[in-house]
């Protein structure tokens, strides 16, 4: 990581500290609320919110899905092909991945832009008008913060 270094702002003529960002590499805005109503959720079970975190880190830029069939994603996280399909299916039932293109008899998927998304403010926007929000049991969108974990 880059060194701390010092600047001036040029309309005060103070020095102000810069340092640049800790991330390793590109990186991703994450709705919180969300993936903290997911984690606390008793909807989901422990692998599932593990993959739920998993599909955050690894879905590409945009709306583009992860071109990867099950079989790839098991040997990843290592989980058979059969839990990560099942896995796979339920968050999409809730909405929290979405399926964004096909080959063969295999979907392939991405974190809903709800949860997490990388690129721009408006091309957020504009990925939230194509999918409907995820169904998360226990999150109220009105009332951050309040989910089942504390009812």
């Amino acid at each position: 990581m880059g060194a701390v270094r010092r600047l001036v702002d040029a309309d005060t003529g103070e020095q102000v500290t810069y340092a640049p960002y800790a991330f390793s590499g590109r990186h991703t805005q994450v709705d919180k609320a969300r993936v903290e109503a997911i984690t606390e959720s008793k909807a989901f079970t422990p692998s599932q919110k593990f993959l739920v975190l998993w599909w955050i880190g690894v879905s590409p830029e945009g709306m583009e899905p992860l071109r990867a069939t099950g079989a790839d994603i098991s040997k990843r996280v290592g989980m058979s092909t059969d839990a990560v399909g099942k896995i796979n299916r339920k968050l999409v039932k809730h909405r929290i991945l979405v399926v964004r293109g096909r080959v063969g008899n295999y979907n392939f998927y991405r974190i809903s832009p709800y949860i997490a998304f990388h690129g721009t403010g408006l091309e957020q926007r504009e990925a939230v008008r194509t999918c409907n929000p995820p169904d998360i049991p226990g999150f109220d969108a009105n009332v951050p913060a309040r989910w089942e974990a504390q009812r």
